[in-house]
């Protein structure tokens, strides 16, 4: 046997690696960097549930209206689980929105405009979710009786858009990735 054979000849096609800063790591940093949040932004919840004698789980209940459409949350176990899954699923989603607006909006990457970028987003969330969805889709999300309307406003810019920055921080695009 020669060498040869031994040794068979690596292909010379180059190696098939994105560029840096290409969609596909947007998109990733997006999904870490939204269950990074959703985590941080879901344990604020739970904590403000508990500081009002109310049980822990009450804001994956009021997510679980979400998933059913419905007007109120039914507690069981099973609606734990589900407004859970829906938190996690909404979280990647909204981290990887935020990654699509970066990547598509270099300029939103330095410091200071990530701050804001991350602020404005988790306000808009807010808007979205609570004001427009609540209004007209999810109406516990304003009823009286559902989620506290200021710990909303404060949590989803302060707690979900800023958690999301630190997986920003740094990134950068070639030209030539889109």
């Amino acid at each position: 046997m020669n060498s040869a054979s031994l040794h068979p000849q690596q292909s010379a096609a180059p190696a098939t690696h994105s560029p840096p800063g290409a969609l596909s790591e947007a998109l990733t940093r997006g999904a870490i960097a939204g269950l990074f949040a959703g985590t941080a932004f879901i344990l604020a919840n739970m904590w403000y549930a508990v500081s009002q004698d109310k049980p822990a789980v009450g804001p994956f209940l009021a997510i679980s209206t979400v998933f059913h459409g419905s007007d109120l949350p039914v507690p069981s176990p099973e609606n734990v689980v589900i407004g859970l899954v829906t938190h996690l699923a909404l979280s990647l989603t909204f981290g990887m929105g935020f990654a699509l607006l970066l990547w598509l909006v270099p300029m939103l990457r330095g410091t200071p405009m990530l701050l804001g970028a991350a602020l404005a987003n988790g306000l808009a969330l807010y808007v979205l979710n609570f004001q427009i969805l609540g209004r007209t889709a999810f109406p516990f999300f304003t009823n009286p009786k559902g989620p506290n309307q200021v710990l909303e406003l404060l949590i989803h810019p302060l707690i979900f858009g800023l958690l999301l920055t630190p997986f920003f921080l740094g990134w950068t695009r070639t030209s030539h990735s889109r």
